[in-house]
């Protein structure tokens, strides 16, 4: 079964991409580095563990979300003859599918956050007709069901607690208090959202006149905090400089990832990877070398970060800025797409989570495992 076009647009940009390192950093304007080469220690590799190897099972993960009581769920949906959603939780070092009621049947999962067992908040993307999406919740006992309107897509999510969750659509944000959902403007056109506390919380993604674009939740509303712009031939309409994911470590230490499209002297287009990061008074911004990218990035539970660059590579920084690279391992015949990546919580270990897609285009959810 060939995977649904609408459900890749929520679950990850896989693009054929180039390596970046922070290695050979030059300034190109205020606010903005440009990394001119290429360096790093030898790559080690992230070991692939198949959910259903060799079926044609229609199924793929698109997120994860880490507890900071250890536990780790992933979402994700099946798009075969029987459409449903799926959740998983990862149980010592195994993956184990959590049954569902048939009440969220409906539903693509496509975001999740959580902050222990018996906090989890849903992304859901409509699969068959209906009025509207919508943004579950799972409180250890019994799921909630929160719909939106169709113009709602709520492909970020993120919470503090149970009186405390954000959901994220294109050009509008939602907040729930822990008695309702409220319509809170957000001034930007997001990608992502993360949280570090009730008061810290980032969204990413692009502004109207096509620029990256940072707003900060202080409690109350949504405001846009300056990111530093991107200079050249840029490309326009659809494929603006975005910022498509972000981790916020702490209200004073987050990170962005993203990409920016431009134009070559012969008008052939060409990306360059984003890198941000708050310090707490300004955003900083590294621009890759020509052919890169960023799409996702998570803790690695040291103080560093890894990202991933679509092109199947995983990039260390470690909290001391020195870099290193991995490769997912990636089965012959097959390619790959990664919808979410996370630490599991109180150890080193690395967890990514997407599918793999055969030359008949039949998709199966994997995850891989980095130490």
């Amino acid at each position: 079964m060939k995977r649904s076009r609408r459900l890749a647009l929520f679950a990850g940009t896989t693009l054929a991409l180039g390596a970046i390192t922070a290695a050979g950093i030059a300034a190109a304007q205020p606010g903005e580095h440009r990394a001119a080469s290429v360096a790093g220690a030898a790559a080690t590799t992230w070991s692939l563990v198949q959910g259903s190897p060799g079926k044609d099972t229609g199924t793929s993960l698109s997120g994860l979300a880490p507890a900071p009581d250890g536990t780790l769920w992933a979402v994700g949906s099946q798009n075969s003859s029987v459409r449903k959603p799926i959740l998983q939780r990862l149980n010592g070092g195994t993956w184990s599918n959590v049954a569902l009621p048939a009440s969220v049947g409906t539903y693509d999962f496509v975001a999740a956050a959580s902050t222990s067992a018996s906090n989890l908040w849903v992304g859901g993307l409509l699969n068959t007709s209906g009025d509207g999406h919508a943004v579950l919740h799972w409180n250890g006992t019994a799921w909630r069901t929160f719909k939106t309107p169709l113009s709602f897509q709520p492909r970020g999510i993120a919470t503090t607690g149970a009186d405390n969750a954000w959901a994220v659509s294109v050009l509008s944000a939602k907040h729930w208090n822990g008695t309702a959902w409220a319509d809170t403007p957000i001034g930007i056109r997001s990608r992502a959202v993360a949280a570090s506390s009730p008061n810290g919380v980032w969204a990413v993604g692009a502004s109207t006149d096509g620029q990256p674009a940072t707003a900060r939740w202080n409690g109350t509303a949504w405001t846009t905090v300056p990111y530093p712009a991107v200079e050249g031939n840029l490309e326009t309409g659809e494929v603006v400089p975005t910022l498509t994911d972000v981790y916020a470590a702490s209200d004073d230490d987050v990170w962005a990832v993203g990409v920016a499209y431009l134009r070559n002297e012969a008008g052939k287009l060409f990306t360059r990877s984003l890198l941000g990061h708050w310090d707490g008074s300004k955003w900083t911004s590294t621009v890759g070398a020509d052919g890169t990218s960023f799409t996702k990035v998570a803790s690695d539970g040291a103080g560093g970060i890894w990202a991933y660059d679509g092109k199947g590579t995983m990039h260390h920084r470690t909290a001391a800025g020195v870099w290193t690279t991995a490769t997912l391992t990636q089965p012959a015949g097959t390619t790959i797409a990664v919808g979410g990546m996370a630490v599991q919580p109180g150890t080193r270990t690395m967890w990514s989570v997407g599918w793999t897609t055969g030359a008949a285009g039949e998709a199966d959810l994997a995850h891989w495992r980095g130490e």
